[in-house]
């Protein structure tokens, strides 16, 4: 009896060391977190990025005009990695015209300057044909593909004339740029993971979820048994 509780006394104590290990420095590492700034320094691997579903961003549609990446998740509009204006509907197309920048939706046109800066909304109330399914341009003029047909206007935007064309360049959805993907992550997610809250994760188990949490659980129970059976067999040795 005496040898087989030395045997699990042994197995225990082994199969438990790395983790009383990790344990001893992740500890002194939260035990330090000021004075090594563990709060302020971050860590951007992408597996690590991506298990705590940060790693990237799903915007809903992206259009590139000219260096400008037009991008919408939900009712938010950007420029880039700038919020810009709130929208109830879709993006569906972009276009530059000369020193404006014109998204599209369904029932109105959006206006911006080169510098993402918002002017205004122009709608049916303000002759912009409703109905809208894409914009384009045609020879620099902006022309509306609508479910009522094709309407062409001049940079004022203000008068639109019932059109049939070919050969219009129509907007069409982009890849993000990955240095704009790389603002927007930041954006929505901040600069990364934080050293301090990864140790901590580590230190109580919780990177692995709940599954994590339940193995130090394990652990510290096996501690507890391997700690009564040292001292039953020093009592036996001793008496």
């Amino acid at each position: 009896m005496n040898r087989k509780m030395r045997v699990l006394h042994r197995t225990m104590g082994a199969v438990i060391a790395i983790f009383v290990l990790l344990l001893a420095v992740t500890g002194v590492m939260l035990n330090h977190t000021s004075d090594f700034e563990l709060d302020k320094r971050y860590l951007t691997w992408d597996w690590l990025l991506s298990h705590y579903g940060v790693g990237t961003v799903e915007p809903d549609v992206v259009y590139l005009l000219d260096q400008s990446a037009i991008s919408q998740f939900g009712s938010q509009v950007f420029i880039d990695a700038s919020p810009v204006v709130n929208s109830q509907t879709a993006i569906l197309g972009g276009v530059v015209i000369d020193n404006l920048m014109v998204l599209a939706t369904e029932s109105e046109l959006l206006l911006f300057t080169h510098e993402g800066e918002f002017i205004e909304k122009m709608s049916a109330s303000a002759g912009v044909p409703p109905l809208i399914q894409n914009i384009g341009l045609f020879h620099g003029e902006p022309v509306l593909q609508t479910r009522n047909g094709m309407w062409r206007s001049d940079f004022l935007l203000d008068q639109w004339e019932a059109i049939s064309l070919q050969g219009v360049g129509w907007s069409q959805p982009e890849p993000m740029p990955d240095n704009v993907e790389k603002a927007l992550a930041e954006y929505f997610h901040g600069r990364g993971i934080s050293i301090e809250r990864f140790v901590l994760d580590l230190h109580n188990g919780r990177i692995l979820g709940n599954v994590g949490v339940w193995f130090i659980d394990i652990i510290a129970g096996l501690l507890i048994v391997i700690s009564l059976t040292g001292i039953w067999m020093w009592l036996r040795r001793v008496s």
